[in-house]
């Protein structure tokens, strides 16, 4: 199969899966905010932007983000397509479960040297795979939330990633 397919196949058949409610118009944006971490394989700093856009079903948030990446010999643009249950509980703070396709850009330095060696060397490449996400939500004043999450990926992403975030 051409790399191209191999890459896109993926993505496609997620985007496929999205319940048609969630098409049908109940999604928009509820808020936005920046993110901030560090990963793990490739070592990296992070930081990017997520959205609100709803819930689909009960507790069921669609939540993408993109962000861009620097450290261990290479730069990386990754955008996320998150889906997380948010579990009904009478607290401030809320937990979350859920996964995400995620697709990574890599941009390697012109030497071959730490995560860059697993590709081979090229200079640049695209990775597409799951990651499994969970965290906490907790509300701030008025709208805003802050958020902690954990990400453990699959494939060739990063092998874990610890992000926090605010939503507005």
């Amino acid at each position: 199969m051409p790399k191209i397919l191999r890459t896109l196949f993926p993505l496609a058949l997620i985007l496929a899966l999205i319940p048609a409610s969630a098409l049908a118009g109940d999604i928009a944006l509820k808020s936005w905010g920046p993110r901030v971490g560090i990963s793990s394989n490739p070592d990296q700093i992070v930081g990017g932007v997520q959205l609100d856009l709803g819930e689909f079903a009960e507790h069921v948030r669609f939540q993408p983000s993109a962000e861009i990446a620097f450290g261990d010999h290479v730069n990386t643009i990754q955008a996320n397509i998150m889906v997380a249950y948010y579990f009904p509980v009478e607290s401030n703070i809320t937990p979350y479960a859920g996964g995400s396709i995620s697709a990574a850009f890599y941009d390697f330095s012109s030497n071959c040297r730490g995560f860059a060696r697993s590709f081979g060397c090229d200079h640049h490449d695209t990775r597409i795979a799951p990651v499994a996400v969970g965290g906490i939500e907790t509300k701030l004043s008025g709208k805003t939330r802050f958020l902690a999450e954990l990400q453990l990926g699959f494939g060739d992403l990063a092998d874990a990633k610890i992000v926090a975030g605010w939503l507005f």
